[in-house]
């Protein structure tokens, strides 16, 4: 099984990023205080022991096998990916995944019960994040859009094969 460089390269950047930022969230912000970043977003650091979207609260244990799974497919899916835009998707999808997966399975209280290090939170929103969720996100949208594009061109290349004038 070997995953394409581009891959490899985006998934890598965005487990170090990730990591750094939640270090210096976990030393620069206090538990129970919210700084004010500008009009849309607040910093809040929070320990997520659920899944996306507070699903699967109380099951840190599922939550985490489940994380698992997900990136061993998405590492499957990598090693046959076509193309620039899916490398880059899947590596966004699985630096991600492994981003938060590290915090569950190295957090407190103990491996796969470990929460999840978010800190950013969008003004007026009752949920949190962290740069791997935004990883998450963008990879899922270059892989929308990589697939749109993809499939927009196939099927003009088709219309001309058929009507070449």
């Amino acid at each position: 099984m070997r995953l394409p460089r581009l891959t490899v390269a985006t998934g890598t950047a965005v487990i170090l990023i990730d990591a750094v930022s939640k270090a210096l969230a976990k030393r620069l912000l206090v538990s129970e205080r919210i700084v004010h970043a500008g009009p849309l977003l607040e910093l809040d650091l929070y320990h997520n022991h659920a899944g996306s979207g507070n699903m699967l609260t109380g099951r840190p244990v599922l939550v985490s096998v489940l994380s698992i799974l997900a990136v061993i497919a998405l590492a499957g899916a990598a090693t046959r990916a076509r193309g620039r835009g899916t490398s880059i998707g899947l590596g966004l999808l699985l630096g991600g995944g492994i981003g938060n997966l590290i915090d569950r399975v190295l957090g407190a209280p103990g491996p796969l019960r470990g929460g999840v290090i978010d800190w950013l939170r969008p003004f007026n929103s009752a949920g949190s994040m962290n740069l791997a969720d935004l990883a998450i996100n963008l990879g899922l949208a270059v892989l929308a859009i990589t697939a749109a594009w993809r499939w927009w061109n196939e099927r003009r290349a088709a219309l001309e094969l058929r009507d070449p004038g």
